[in-house]
């Protein structure tokens, strides 16, 4: 495997700094690996960190109350200490706050109404593109794409004998994709342009256009 792709793969380089043939490559490394991880993505996830955490760490009631008993005490301390003025720190501190809210009410009487939030920007309308494939040995067919990290999420049904389709909402763009026949044959759509990555792989390719720019 080419340095470059290794480090695409690990997020150590950005996509858009590979060329069109490095990025048709690293496609078909992601579909590789996805199909490879597809049996292990159902099994249980084990966490033995809260176990740990509960030996090792001490009781959170302990810890917690004995900072609340320091920081309480500081803060009478400097609270009451006496100091070369005749006002005590705890009651310049009321006055202040009572200072404080009188402007924070005066403040809010006066102020201008708070201007509209801006709503978010609407999602892009996606399209309804139909994948279909003639086979008539297959038993079972998948799609993987770019659209869906080359996995094996979008299955095919026989609509007619031997005829298997799916329909996919995609947004606007060029994707990139091929068809997983019974778990192992990689197919190729046979109405679409076929696309090469430089190393003896292909996947076929669809442009999805904008509703507006269909009509």
């Amino acid at each position: 495997m080419a340095d470059r792709i290794q480090r695409a793969l690990d997020g150590e380089l950005p996509i858009d700094t590979l060329t069109p043939t490095e990025r048709e490559a690293l496609q078909r490394h992601r579909a590789i690996i996805g199909i490879a991880l597809e049996p292990i993505r159902g099994l249980p996830v084990i966490d033995v960190a809260p176990a740990v955490m509960r030996r090792v760490a001490p009781r959170p009631g302990v810890v917690h109350r004995a900072r609340l008993a320091v920081a309480a005490g500081a803060a009478a301390r400097w609270l009451w200490a006496p100091r070369a003025l005749t006002l005590r720190p705890a009651y310049a501190m009321a006055g202040a706050l009572a200072f404080a809210a009188v402007l924070s009410i005066a403040n809010v009487r006066s102020a201008p109404s708070a201007p509209a939030v801006a709503t978010a920007p609407a999602a892009r309308a996606r399209v309804l593109v139909q994948f279909r494939l003639g086979d008539a040995q297959a038993h079972d067919v998948a799609l993987v794409g770019d659209f869906n990290g080359w996995h094996a999420r979008h299955r095919l049904h026989q609509v007619d004998p031997g005829v298997w389709s799916v329909d996919v909402a995609l947004e606007p763009g060029v994707y990139h994709y091929v068809f997983v026949v019974d778990g192992k044959a990689w197919r190729l759509d046979p109405l679409a342009p076929r696309v090469t990555d430089g190393f003896g792989g292909a996947s076929s390719r669809v442009s999805v256009l904008a509703p507006e720019a269909r009509s």
